[in-house]
């Protein structure tokens, strides 16, 4: 072969070579195409991490077939680790599913058997808003109705009766035109359109805000509340931010609490329960509250972010210098601000942990004995860990109200 004749045999094999490696490929997925599934990660041993196990996860597992999209609020409840359920409300359509412990009923689907993945509560209208408790569970319907299923040790179905479990929604009677529902571990709250609190359950360390300590099977008002915007429960305390008002008084929102208050948690500078609400110290301009079972947080107007209560953990991020990493901190009676969380979006509190949405990343601290904090140990932090990297499609956290479990979606 001549050079010439090699040269143009060479020059059409390059051609066929850019021709070959210029194939297109597929284009990847638009982000807002992406739909990844809701996180968990903790404590699992009763099914409550959802990923189709009964095993603990100390780093974040994929809820099964729930994707983050499709859910408008997860809520998680439980006194503990061996009893951990959790509920999802869907973003449309106003379903629920629910997974985890089910030996009091619930997870409302008719049965009292765990659950490894989410499955629909049924005989329910649309919902928008829910709220898992100890060993029940409230929802909220379009209409203002509240319905209820689960332990009824102490009443706290609201239902007239008490001992009797339900493992099925029943209606609550009594309370028209409810805007938002909280559980706790032994009592349910629902604060009303004209701004009025309603509670009922256990009253025994004064969480039903009426002046007595005695249960009630029915829904009674809070007494002494001015108007509130919003409630929280802990495991046995309750909060409410009030409403702002006109004049003077507008955009002072103030929080109220009652119920128990062994570690602060009333937030009034003392260690004593009380069974009508009490001032929260020193805070002004409220946002949004947030309880856990022992300690609370509250989001300022402004970004600042205050904490008290249970701190033994670093729950509060304290940074007392007197206190070392091997060594339990100090309970706090009164609200103390906490510089590392202000400016967050969204945040919740646990059992003895706190987890946030911040700066497109999950944070977590405090206790971690199942795992909760996700960081891939069981080794408590009285600092943030940044656990996994938020994108576009993470909205929320949520964790465990005396359990030990971490949810994101």
């Amino acid at each position: 072969m001549s050079p010439t004749a090699r040269r143009t045999a060479l020059v059409r094999l390059l051609a066929v070579a850019t021709a070959i490696v210029a194939i297109p490929t597929a284009a990847p997925a638009a982000a807002d195409e992406i739909q990844p599934t809701v996180t968990s990660w903790g404590a699992g041993i009763v099914g409550q991490l959802g990923n189709g196990t009964m095993t603990d996860s100390a780093t974040p597992t994929a809820v099964t077939d729930l994707l983050r999209g499709d859910v408008k609020k997860i809520s998680a409840g439980g006194t503990s680790s061996e009893n951990g359920f959790a509920l999802a409300l869907a973003s449309s359509g106003g379903t629920v599913r629910s997974w985890g412990h089910n030996a009091s009923g619930q997870l409302g689907n008719s049965t009292h058997a765990a659950q490894k993945v989410p499955v629909k509560v049924p005989n329910l209208p649309p919902i928008k808003d829910v709220a898992a408790g100890g060993e029940h569970a409230v929802a909220l319907d379009e209409h203002g109705q509240v319905w209820s299923w689960g332990d009824n040790s102490y009443g706290q179905l609201g239902n007239g009766r008490n001992g009797d479990n339900r493992s099925v929604p029943a209606r609550v009677q009594g309370m028209p035109g409810v805007t938002q529902v909280a559980s706790g571990c032994d009592f349910s709250l629902a604060l009303l359109t004209n701004g009025k609190v309603y509670a009922w359950g256990r009253g025994i360390y004064g969480q039903l805000g009426n002046g007595s300590r005695d249960s009630s099977t029915v829904p009674r008002q809070v007494t002494g509340l001015p108007k509130v915007s919003s409630i929280a429960a802990g495991c046995h305390h309750a909060l409410a931010v009030t409403a702002s008002e006109d004049g003077d008084d507008a955009g002072k929102n103030v929080v109220k609490s009652w119920g128990y208050n062994i570690y602060g948690q009333l937030g009034n500078s003392s260690t004593a329960s009380s069974a009508t609400p009490v001032d929260v110290d020193w805070l002004e301009g409220v946002s949004t509250v947030h309880a856990g079972a022992w300690h609370n947080y509250a989001v300022m107007n402004g970004g600042a972010v205050w904490g008290w209560g249970h701190n033994q953990y670093g729950q509060l991020l304290d940074e007392d210098e007197t206190f070392d990493g091997e060594t339990y901190r100090t309970n706090r009676t009164a609200p103390i601000e906490i510089p590392e969380l202000r400016n967050l979006t969204k945040l919740a509190a646990g059992a003895f942990h706190g987890v946030a949405l911040k700066d497109d990343y999950v944070y977590t601290w405090g206790q971690n004995a199942d795992g909760q904090l996700g960081d891939g140990s069981t080794t408590d932090s009285h600092t943030m860990k940044r656990v996994l990297h938020s994108d576009s499609s993470t909205t929320d956290v949520t964790a465990s109200l005396g359990g030990n479990t971490t949810y994101t979606h």
